[in-house]
């Protein structure tokens, strides 16, 4: 969490962590050996597998799994309406920064989209291997300020 806010306070937005809970998850080895026999799972079918009672309603539920990537193919999912995101611990990139994973898709609760690489980088630039993969412009921060300051994050129903 340290290094998300490291990466948030260009915007001077902080996230708390308010309790962690370890879950484990029943027949973890078989579940992502299932996984991969099937293929890339989708979003829904991983929270379906990840979430099932483990939800806590009223709060920001993060969900870190070892590789996320072997499983779906991308380092990080956000999912609106439920208030809930799953991040990698492994970041493919191998700069061993899930940090910047997590400050990624809390970029997507706070209404910033995937933007196009650039040679100066960009947090939300998926799969960006520029520079500064943490940077964020003028106007990402307005928009995550202005959803900030709503007082919780974004939520689509």
């Amino acid at each position: 969490m340290e290094r998300t806010n490291g990466i948030w306070e260009q915007a001077d937005i902080e996230w708390q962590i308010e309790s962690i809970v370890r879950h484990p998850l029943p027949n973890e080895d078989r579940l992502i050996a299932s996984f991969r026999s099937r293929g890339r799972v989708s979003p829904n079918q991983l929270f379906v597998s990840i979430m099932s009672g483990r939800r806590s309603a009223g709060v920001w539920n993060v969900y870190l799994v070892q590789d996320l990537t072997a499983i779906m193919g991308m380092p990080g999912v956000y999912v609106p309406g439920v208030q809930s995101l799953i991040s990698s611990l492994r970041d493919p990139a191998g700069e061993g920064d899930p940090g910047r994973i997590l400050a990624h898709e809390l970029g997507h609760s706070l209404t910033l989209p995937h933007i196009r690489c650039t040679s100066e980088g960009n947090l939300m630039s998926p799969g960006c291997a520029a520079n500064d993969r943490v940077r964020l412009s003028a106007d990402q921060i307005e928009a995550a300020r202005s959803q900030a300051d709503k007082g919780e994050a974004l939520r689509l129903f």
